[in-house]
């Protein structure tokens, strides 16, 4: 009798061995998890197009594209960080590397993603490469440029001083404003920088070895451009109503809705645009210096960064290889409207129009966010700085000199 109760429970193990095979192999399918920023002009079904044809071509690998706001993106990867459980690649802003590589956090691109991708990237592109080690895949790239609603207006100004002047013509709220200003704090800096790059000032001093001195902020071309910009907004009145309420993603659909004469954007303005139904004609210049200096863009970089505790990096370098193929790499940069970053996709002729022009004019001269650590933390003490003059609880040289020193401090200086 106990010989055959062994045979039987023998044989029960046996019959549920395949089955236990079975869901194991289900659960040991490699998974590769991609925080995938939400830019203007990407779609959910681009997204979804991208997933479900990667992993048709790739049966054994499930991959997940998680959409992640922009200004929540940080947040989203230090504390996936803390908790142990990074995603195996995402989108990240350039000049987050240097805190990610304190951390130990990320691992070269260049062990994962295969040669022939790697060599269709134009070097100039490739601003995540730290000490000779390329740290993140370049995913979008470009220069910032001002867009004029011709309906509104053809006047093309050449200066900060007849941006102003040619603004305030035209301004007539509700129905027409002069210029669009994001006056909310959200995760860019851009209005600020453009401003101040167009004062030929600068966030830091740059010492002779390169590296960041103190916190100019404060300079007089800081306080400049800050107090410009309060004069838009508060004296001249020629933003956007609730312009203090409004975010990037909030306020440039004002543009789109034909409601505004300028705005300082990125490329993705012709997609967005587009999404949005706009039925007037746009032209494309570079953002205009103060008098006596040259025009100097923000140049805005992202990368896709590997992490280093994640589970799948080599599979997550094959989606990546197929990810920069043209047919969805340049999808993406046509959606987005940045210039692509793949040498293949740039000759495409969909790049080849006015909007890719203005662009690579405005990148001859640009210059890019500081790339350091805890930049993202200072920038947000720069913010805090422009609210509390557009609020008019302090001037532009007080709180900027406050903001400097704060920054300062917390760097050690």
């Amino acid at each position: 009798m106990k010989k055959l109760n062994k045979l039987i429970l023998i044989a029960l193990l046996l019959s549920f061995l395949p089955g236990f095979l079975f869901a194991k192999g289900q659960q040991e399918k490699p998974k590769v998890t991609f925080y995938w920023a939400l830019y203007d002009g990407l779609t959910e079904d681009f997204r979804a197009s991208l997933q479900d044809a990667f992993m048709k071509a790739n049966p054994d690998i499930k991959l997940d594209i998680v959409p992640v706001p922009w200004k929540n993106m940080h947040d989203k990867i230090t504390t996936s960080l803390a908790g142990g459980n990074p995603p195996e690649i995402s989108v990240i802003g350039t000049r987050w590397l240097l805190e990610l590589m304190g951390l130990n956090a990320v691992d070269e691109v260049t062990s994962y993603v295969s040669k022939a991708t790697l060599d269709n990237i134009a070097p100039g592109a490739m601003e995540a490469k730290i000490k000779g080690k390329l740290m993140g895949l370049p995913v979008a790239a470009g220069a910032r440029i001002m867009a004029v609603n011709t309906s509104i207006t053809t006047r093309i100004p050449m200066t900060m001083g007849e941006l102003e002047k040619d603004a305030m013509a035209v301004n007539n709220p509700p129905k027409v404003y002069g210029l669009i200003m994001p006056g909310k704090k959200h995760t860019e800096l851009t209005d600020f920088a453009y401003y101040l790059l167009a004062a030929g000032g600068y966030f830091f001093d740059i010492n002779s070895d390169g590296s960041y001195g103190k916190c100019a902020v404060n300079s007089p071309a800081g306080v400049k451009a800050l107090t410009f910009m309060n004069k838009l907004a508060n004296v001249d009145k020629v933003v956007q109503k609730g312009y203090l309420s409004m975010d990037r993603m909030g306020s440039h659909p004002v543009f789109y809705a034909g409601k505004a004469a300028y705005v300082f954007i990125g490329a993705w303005v012709e997609s967005a645009m587009k999404q949005a139904n706009a039925n007037f004609k746009v032209k494309y210049a570079q953002i205009p210096p103060f008098a006596g200096n040259k025009s100097t863009p923000l140049i805005i970089t992202d990368s896709i960064a590997i992490f280093k505790d994640a589970k799948y990096k080599k599979e997550a370098g094959k989606f990546l290889d197929f990810f920069y193929q043209d047919k969805w790499k340049a999808k993406f940069d046509e959606l987005v409207g940045f210039p692509p970053v793949t040498i293949s996709a740039s000759k495409l002729p969909q790049f080849q129009t006015p909007l890719y022009k203005a662009l690579g004019v405005a990148a001859l001269n640009a210059r890019g966010w500081p790339l350091m650590e805890g930049w993202a933390e200072y920038s947000d003490i720069i913010w805090d700085a422009n609210q509390k003059v557009f609020l008019g609880q302090m001037t532009p040289k007080a709180a900027l000199d406050e903001a400097a020193a704060k920054i300062d401090k917390a760097r050690g200086m």
